[in-house]
C-alpha cells in the first residue's frame, strides 16, 4: 500500500514540476524596426566607434559599462570573438595604431595586456583563451593619470 501511494505521490510531483517549469519557456521577443530602417535591414549595434573590434565580436552586457559614447566614452567593453588568443593580440598590436592610438606596452601570455594612449585618454586590451575556443576580450578606456615630475 505505502509503495502505491509513493509512487502515485512521486508521479503526480513530477507531473507538476513538468507544468511549473513548462510555464517557463518565454517566446522569442521579435526586433523592431525604426521609422528611419527600412524594412529587413537593421543597423547592426556599435557602443563605440573609437577602437577596432574583432571578426565576429559579440557584446557582454551584463560585464560591460560604456559611459558617454563613439569616440569620447570611458569604461569597459567586454566582447567574445571565436578568433584565436594569438590573433586577437596580432589584431590589437597592428590595428589599434590605426585608430590613433600609440602602444605603450604589451605582454603576450596566458592572458595578455596590450596598453595604448590617445590624447588624454588610455585604453588597455585584456585578452583571454576560453575553455572552448575563442577569446574573451576586455577593453578598458579611461582618462589618463597626468604624472608629476
Amino acid at each position: 500500500m505505502k509503495a502505491i501511494f509513493f509512487k502515485s505521490y512521486f508521479v503526480a510531483a513530477t507531473f507538476f514540476m513538468i507544468s511549473l517549469f513548462g510555464c517557463e519557456i518565454k517566446d522569442p521577443i521579435s526586433p523592431t524596426n525604426s521609422a528611419k530602417t527600412p524594412a529587413g535591414k537593421l543597423k547592426i549595434f556599435r557602443p563605440v566607434s573609437d577602437i577596432p573590434i574583432p571578426k565576429d565580436a559579440t557584446l557582454d552586457p551584463e560585464r560591460s559599462l560604456i559611459l558617454s559614447g563613439a569616440n569620447d566614452w570611458t569604461g569597459r567593453l567586454v566582447m567574445r570573438s571565436s578568433v584565436s588568443a594569438s590573433e586577437a593580440f596580432a589584431f590589437f598590436k597592428s590595428e589599434m595604431p590605426r585608430f590613433g592610438w600609440r602602444p605603450i606596452m604589451t605582454v603576450q601570455a596566458a592572458i595578455s595586456v596590450l596598453s595604448f594612449t590617445r590624447s588624454s585618454r588610455a585604453a588597455t586590451q585584456q585578452i583571454e583563451r576560453q575553455t572552448l575556443g575563442g577569446t574573451l576580450v576586455t577593453v578598458t578606456v579611461s582618462q589618463s593619470q597626468r604624472t608629476e615630475s
